[in-house]
């Protein structure tokens, strides 16, 4: 039990990093101060572009904190690394979790943002169309929508309004908008605006038929997601079956793991497995990728 007692003392010690983390997102202790952290990272080199990341993430956590996450993550992975491996070259592949880490985070962080938006995107068009129908001007239209839009597409729409009041065209604010927000519809949504706006026609009858075609892809990519959500499910469970058997083998041999990495040869199978096991995962994503 000795020999396993770090390891194990450790990979508890990385269980309780991310449980308090993900504990203090979902109480918003998280977000406190996120002006002070932004202050405190501005002066960090790359600070000012994670800041800004995190903040288009809509993740409303502190990016201090968050860079601090990541860095005990990438300590505590290297304190494992060494008590298996006993092999300092071998742990410092340890402290890249924290930063792949980060980037995964802020990647599903921005999916789920712009999954969001592309959920509230139909009903926005249906507000527009309605507007317009009603005889309000675009501008009064989308005041309206941003009104009544929940947040993070109305917080952008609210956004635009504000860039409107201030002056900016309406073609403008919704092409500054599309830029702020890279999802698909909703860059659909301005091109037929803007073209709508400088060749003429029906506004109204137009976004009514983005709404219909919106809510279609929605209904398409929700059921594709149900139908794979299983396999993909699967997939990764396969993914971390090398891990937990790895786990095994050292909880039921203390050392195996050293050993194994003490030879040159076993070292190379050790980094070969690594190798595959990060192409396997990264060929999962790439299959479990769904886009309507």
């Amino acid at each position: 039990m000795n020999g396993v007692g770090g390891p194990l003392l450790a990979a508890a010690s990385a269980l309780a990093v991310v449980a308090g983390v993900r504990s203090a997102v979902a109480t918003g202790a998280l977000s406190q101060r996120p002006a002070a952290g932004g202050a405190v990272l501005a002066r960090l080199p790359g600070g000012a572009a994670l800041a800004r990341r995190v903040e288009h993430a809509g993740l409303g956590v502190d990016p201090v904190l968050l860079l601090a996450g990541a860095i005990a993550s990438s300590i505590t992975c290297s304190l494992v690394l060494l008590l298996v491996l006993r092999r300092p070259v071998l742990a410092l592949p340890g402290l890249l979790v924290g930063v792949v880490g980060l980037r995964l985070v802020l990647a599903a962080a921005d999916r789920r943002h712009l999954r969001r938006v592309g959920e509230a995107m139909p009903s926005v068009a249906q507000m527009l169309a309605s507007a317009v129908a009603a005889g309000l001007s675009l501008r009064q239209a989308i005041v309206r929508a941003a009104r009544d839009t929940p947040d993070p597409l109305g917080a952008e729409l609210r956004r635009a309004s504000g860039e409107m009041d201030l002056g900016a065209r309406v073609d403008d604010a919704l092409a500054v908008l599309a830029q702020r927000l890279p999802d698909p519809d909703l860059g659909l949504l301005v091109t037929a605006i803007l073209v709508q706006r400088r060749t003429g026609g029906d506004l109204a009858r137009a976004l009514r038929d983005m709404a219909t075609r919106l809510e279609e892809r929605g209904r398409l990519a929700r059921e594709l997601r149900g139908a794979t959500a299983q396999a993909r499910a699967t997939a990764w469970m396969v993914a971390a079956l090398p891990l937990v058997g790895a786990g095994l083998a050292e909880a039921a041999a203390p050392g195996l793991i050293a050993r194994t990495a003490s030879t040159p040869v076993g070292a190379g199978v050790l980094v070969v497995a690594a190798l595959l096991q990060l192409a396997g995962i990264a060929i999962i994503r790439r299959i479990a990728a769904v886009t309507p």
